[in-house]
């Protein structure tokens, strides 16, 4: 091959890598299934619990005073059981992952510490789906990473993926991100929260249980020691998994798992889920 062609052929080639290559980001081990990512804000590094049903994306109030943010406002979370969160915001905070730097107007500031058990090793902030607006991300739990992706990639992804009937939320304020996604049963969705951070079981609420035959009681109280086999269809898989029914806001809660057993591709620009 003489020269000439030689640089041809590597433009080509290196071009198409750069074309078609997200930026991947790697999840660490934590607690159980529990995974972190290392992410850079001006200069330093912190370590970040990934967590895809955590609504918005939180900096430790130790993180805002070095960056000398004004901490104000107030919002409130939701838990799935309900209980509320309160916490504050700072504004104009760029988090940079790999190669690519994620600006958030507005970011939560909270210390996540304050309801991990003591014993676990500090974390100094949360990283939730809130990150990534307007942006096309790639959930691979099976090899422990995320992928950033840029269009040309989503189109080389979706030719093999199955689109996902799902919804997006934005939580009380407006201001947070999460995603349902439609489980089918008897001729209707039932709307399941995409949730990493559930290291348990698949859980679903008493109505939900009831129609999964799990409990027959609608009005009971949380029951977290009864668990059966459920089957639920996520997209055109069927997962076996074990359940257990408590008194939540949503019809119920993917878990790791689940969520683990696939690789999902979301596209929020286009509010689009696609999986394999």
């Amino acid at each position: 091959m003489n020269r000439h062609k030689l640089i041809c052929f590597l433009i080509l080639f290196f071009g198409s890598i750069t074309i078609y290559a997200g930026d991947t980001i790697y999840l660490n081990p934590y607690f159980k299934e529990l995974k972190t990512t290392d992410v850079i804000i001006d200069g330093k590094k912190y370590k970040f619990l990934f967590d895809s049903g955590g609504g918005e994306t939180f900096i430790s109030p130790a993180i805002a005073n070095t960056l000398n943010k004004e901490i104000y406002g107030s919002s409130t979370g939701i838990r799935m059981d309900g209980e509320m969160i309160k916490y504050q915001k700072a504004n104009s905070v760029s988090i940079k992952m790999g190669s690519t730097d994620l600006f958030h107007p507005t970011i939560g500031v909270w210390d996540i510490m304050s309801i991990l058990p003591k014993e676990l090793p500090t974390i100094d902030g949360v990283l939730s789906l809130k990150s990534f607006e307007n942006r096309i991300l790639t959930i691979d739990l099976s090899k422990n990473i995320l992928i950033i992706e840029n269009k040309n990639s989503l189109k080389k992804q979706t030719k093999t993926k199955t689109l996902v009937p799902s919804r997006f939320a934005n939580g009380p304020d407006g201001a947070e991100s999460a995603i349902f996604i439609g489980i089918p049963k008897q001729n209707n969705f039932y709307w399941f929260l995409f949730d990493t951070g559930n290291i348990g079981d698949i859980i679903l609420s008493p109505e939900c249980a009831q129609l999964w035959a799990l409990q027959t009681d609608t009005k009971s109280a949380n029951i977290s020691n009864t668990t059966t086999k459920g089957e639920f269809m996520i997209g055109n898989n069927k997962v076996e998994s074990n359940t257990y029914s408590k008194k939540i806001i949503y019809d119920g809660v993917l878990n790791f798992a689940s969520i683990s057993k696939f690789v999902f591709t979301i596209d929020f620009e286009r509010k689009q889920v696609w999986m394999y």
